[in-house]
């Protein structure tokens, strides 16, 4: 059951894996674009672009889409990114050909019908209000703008303001996909029930040839990226007062991202995390607290939430920062990384038991480090780390001197960055 890649004349990628053990396929189209391709006055494209592919093509309405992927019985989605979108479908083996057929058709024949573009375009603004009104995920939006800085590509918001979807036209997505949408940035991920040779079969006949070349677009994040230490507030009137920080981490291609990632998990990522246990359980300081890591290609986030009361946000920072000090300072104990591990590994192990989980990574492995995957390394990987790697990734993607943060609540006094660096 090993992961093959085979590039097509067309530079576009297709990564196989055969699963003897299921019924089902899964396709997944991997495209790196994301919200980092967009300026100021496109943001939100990508995003907006991913909607309005499931409005129609030549032989297909909307309905005809949704219809006929219901038809074969196949589970479907897509989503946007900072870096990159994707589209995928799940169903029996024996529908593999249709699921890749009506994912081609979307994605290589999108009309972008005006009549269809314009109810989209409500559908996406009511997704942008219900993100505005989520105020977690509006922290969370604020602290990638204090981390990055305003106005920078990773700065922005996936979806984009309003006023940017609202003046959007059809010219525009056809121009943005065009630019972007491009074979040698593409991978078609196949996983499940079906031969390398039909796999090859299928792409061939569905999507070799119908994206634009463009070898010398740049669509990753750049290996130098300016990193901010700064403070966002946004005071409403609401119950809980919402808290993000930000740091800096390792990105997708750094040998250290399993270790960031499972250091992370130690801290702040279950119910007997060190986190956990001082905010909420000891203190009762917050129903949610958590952390965990964001990776690009060439960088990563360490992201540190805490939902709390007003009244109580200085003694929250002020339990985190101490709590990360100490950390910092004495390193994981024996039994944390046990646990860690032991965690990692299951979560691992458990997401590459199904198509779809197998189908995803193998397609950002493909993508993003035109590798194949291999679980099983990975897995040895975590099963190997010691005290001293798991400590030294958590000293080093846990810097509070580096830190942003951002506030969404009610009004606060001072500079919360203050009280994480003092």
């Amino acid at each position: 059951m090993s992961v093959q890649i085979y590039k097509f004349k067309d530079g576009l990628r297709l990564v196989h894996e055969y699963v003897d053990t299921t019924r089902s396929v899964a396709v997944m189209v991997l495209c790196g674009v994301g919200s980092q391709n967009e300026d100021e006055s496109t943001n939100g494209m990508a995003h907006f672009i991913e909607h309005n592919v499931f409005k129609g093509t030549p032989t297909r309405t909307s309905f005809d889409i949704v219809k006929d992927l219901d038809m074969v019985g196949a589970q479907y989605n897509a989503f946007t990114s900072k870096q990159n979108t994707g589209f995928y479908a799940v169903a029996m083996d024996y529908e593999a050909d249709s699921c890749t057929q009506i994912l081609a058709d979307i994605l290589t024949n999108p009309t972008f019908d005006a009549k269809e573009l314009e109810n989209e375009r409500k559908v996406i603004l009511e997704e942008i209000a219900m993100s505005e009104d989520d105020n977690a995920d509006l922290c969370q939006d604020l602290v990638a703008e204090a981390f990055y800085g305003p106005n920078t590509p990773h700065g922005r918001t996936i979806l984009g303001p309003a006023k940017n979807v609202k003046k959007f036209t059809r010219e525009d997505a056809i121009k943005f996909k065009e630019q972007n949408y491009v074979s040698n940035d593409i991978v078609i991920s196949v996983c499940g029930n079906i031969s390398l040779d039909k796999a090859k079969e299928l792409c061939e006949k569905y999507f070799v040839g119908k994206f634009p070349q463009n070898e010398n677009r740049e669509w990753q994040d750049a290996k130098e990226k300016q990193f901010y230490s700064s403070y966002i507030k946004k005071f409403k009137d609401i119950e809980q007062a919402n808290i993000f920080l930000a740091m800096p981490s390792y990105g997708f291609l750094d040998d250290r991202k399993n270790a960031a990632s499972i250091a992370m998990d130690i801290f702040g990522g279950g119910m007997s995390s060190r986190l956990f246990q001082e905010i909420r359980e000891k203190r009762g300081l917050a129903y949610s607290v958590y952390s965990y890591n964001s990776m690009l290609n060439y960088s990563g986030t360490s992201y540190l939430y805490i939902g709390t009361n007003k009244d109580a946000v200085n003694e929250a920072l002020d339990v985190t920062r101490d709590l990360i000090k100490k950390v910092a300072k004495e390193g994981f104990s024996h039994d944390e990384i046990v646990k860690g591990i032991n965690g990692g590994l299951t979560r691992l192990t458990l997401g590459n038991e199904s198509t779809i989980g197998k189908v995803r990574a193998n397609a950002q492995y493909a993508l993003f480090a035109d590798n194949a995957y291999d679980v099983n390394k990975v897995i040895d990987e975590i099963k190997n780390f010691t005290v001293d790697d798991l400590s030294e990734a958590f000293r080093e993607t846990m810097d509070l001197s580096k830190a942003s943060i951002a506030y969404v609540g009610r009004e606060v006094k001072g500079d919360l960055l203050d009280i994480i660096k003092a």
